[in-house]
Order: structure tokens, then sequence, then C-alpha cells
């Protein structure tokens, strides 16, 4: 059965000293190790670079704006570019995102996200889509005008406007050096002596000295401990509080609101079944609905009530995770209760 404990240690020894002294011990090692000569060469590079904020443009029509964006301006072959389209207009207006295939024009498309519409106050919408942009060779890339449908709501499909953005390009390059064709091969230089360094004495020393002071410390402890003896306080977590607070933590990531209900269902099966093993010793995660209602039926610890609310619970759970059921939501909440009501009738009291 498993179950939760909070293990609260109160001591009352008069050994606190060796716990600082062990303390400076580690303090006066991580000292040492910090010391360490920097290699000139390190002191002497200074890297500095500027950093790319990307293309950023606004294009407008109407009711309509157009945002168009990318992370970068240049990138390497081996980078990829993050480019994002997003429309902001009224209400009471529909609009059609640009559509493409696996690729825009020199660049590989490989993933693309479309947001879902949002308030932005003033009565109006946004909605965004972000595409992954992938380069296969370096050079400058174009990236063609996209074009925006849009007509107001209800309108005929004659009524249709657009709004197109810029052309942009995006510079790539080659992960070579541009004087590649001339670069030549030298010979292999001689191996030299590896110059003397004592780093890995004082390491060895200082782990050393480390633990053996710490095996002092502890040997003290423990035999300080047998003779005086440690009051342990011990506080058992009931079963049924366990639980709650599984529902509470269910509860606060809104999977319904999200729209994953089999999720939701998962988890709260879950939940049933861990606190029926954890209060009446019923191994309830590793047995199938059936199975355990099977079981279930010569226990004394539940009534008739118990049971049949247990089975409906469980079944109803069965068909959403695997029968594809899609529960309305006053079954959601009813299930919910359903848990909440049998923990409530079976947990132990106090």
């Amino acid at each position: 059965m498993r179950m939760v404990f909070d293990t609260l240690k109160i001591r009352h020894t008069p050994y606190k000293r060796h716990v600082v002294f062990l303390f400076f011990i580690l303090f006066a090692v991580a000292w040492l190790s910090s010391c360490q000569a920097k290699d000139p060469e390190e002191k002497n590079q200074t890297v500095q670079t500027k950093k790319d904020t990307g293309i950023h443009k606004t294009f407008e029509r109407g009711p309509i704006s157009v945002h168009l964006d990318t992370d970068k301006t240049e990138i390497t072959i081996a980078d990829r570019l993050n480019l994002t389209l997003s429309i902001i207009s009224n209400e009471d207006y529909d609009v059609q995102l640009p559509r493409f295939g696996d690729k825009l024009e020199q660049f590989g498309i490989v993933d693309y996200h479309t947001s879902q519409p949002s308030l932005t106050g003033n009565n109006r919408t946004k909605i965004s889509r972000s595409y992954i942009l992938e380069p296969f060779l370096s050079g400058d890339y174009k990236i063609p005008p996209m074009t925006v449908h849009f007509k107001k709501k209800g309108d005929s499909d004659d009524t249709t406007h657009e709004i197109s953005t810029e052309e942009i390009t995006v510079h790539v390059t080659s992960m070579l050096p541009e004087n590649f064709e001339k670069l030549t091969l030298h010979d292999i230089k001689p191996p030299e002596d590896l110059p003397q360094s004592y780093d890995l004495w004082l390491w060895t020393g200082g782990i050393s000295l480390v633990l053996l002071i710490s095996g002092i410390v502890i040997f003290i402890i423990i035999r300080k401990r047998k003779r005086n003896g440690d009051n342990v306080l011990i506080i058992k977590i009931p079963a049924h509080q366990q639980a709650f607070d599984e529902l509470n933590a269910l509860v606060s990531e809104k999977l319904v609101e999200k729209g994953e209900i089999k999720e939701f269902y998962h988890k709260i099966s879950d939940i049933m079944r861990r606190y029926i093993e954890n209060r009446f010793s019923i191994r309830a995660p590793e047995l199938t609905t059936e199975e355990f209602l099977i079981n279930i039926q010569t226990e004394n610890d539940f009534d008739n009530t118990h049971k049949i609310l247990l089975k409906n619970f469980l079944t109803l759970c069965d068909l959403v995770k695997f029968a594809r059921h899609q529960p309305q939501t006053e079954d959601i909440q009813k299930t919910f209760d359903s848990c909440k009501e049998f923990i409530l009738g079976t947990h132990e009291k106090e």
C-alpha cells in the first residue's frame, strides 16, 4: 500500500558545530578550485556580438492590419528561421490566412502553428500563424508577398478584399569561411609536452580531506544519536486528504476548459484507484474495471450504495477513455461529484 508520509525530525543534540565545521571545509575547497590561473589567451579574448532583432513590418488596409515578423535577418545554413504572420481585424470581419505547401519559395517549412483568435480590445481580434523555415543552400532567400483575404461577416464572396505584404529578404550564410577555396593544409605539428599542473593533486587532496572530515563528523553524529536517542515524529497523511489534494491539482490544470476531456477522465480515474488502494489496501491500479468490480462484491468495507456509485463512475470513465464517448458538461461535473462523494462516504474516521 502506497502511503504519503511527512517526517519531521526533532533533534536536541549539541553537534551543530560539526556541521558548521564541515561547511567551512567545503567552502575552502571550492575557493581553492576557483583560484586556478586562467589561460592568458582566454583573458585577451573579447567577443562582441550585435543582437539580430529580426524583421518587423506592418501593413494596413481598412479595418485590417497585418504584422510580419522574423526572429532574425541573417542565419547560417544550419539555423532555422521563425516567421510569424499576425492579423488584427474588427470582430465583424472574417479573415482567411494564406496557404502554402511544404515549401515557402526557397525555404522548406519544417512546422507551422495557427493560434486561436483572441480579443485585443476595442472590438478587435487577433489571429497568428507561425512558421519554422529551414534553408537548403546559402545565399539570399526571398520570402514572397503573402496575401490575406478578408470580408465582412454576412457579405457574399464577391465582396472579398485582400491585403498583401512586401517581399522580404533573409541572408543565409555558409558554415565555411569565405576564402575556403584558398585554404591549404599544413603539416601536422609534432606532439608537445603537457604543461605541468598541480590541479589534479589539489583536487585529489581536497576531496580526500573533505571525505575524511565528513566521515568523522558522520561517525560522531551517529554515535551521539545512539547515545542520546532522537525524537522522531511521523505524521501520516490520510488517504482521503491525499485524494482531495490530487483533485484540487486536477482542477487547477483546467483540462476540461482546454478540451482535453479524455486526459481529464484518465487522471480522475487514477485518483479514485489510488485512493481505494491507499484506503482499503486493494491493488486497484493493477486491475481492470471488470476484475475490480468482481473483487469488491465480497468486500465488507463497501455498502451497496458505494458499490453502485463506484461501478457507474468507473464505467463512464472507461467509455470516455476507450470507447471515444463524448460526455456533456453536466456528465463531467457529475463524474467529479461522484468521485468526491465516494471519498467522503468511505474515508477513514479520525
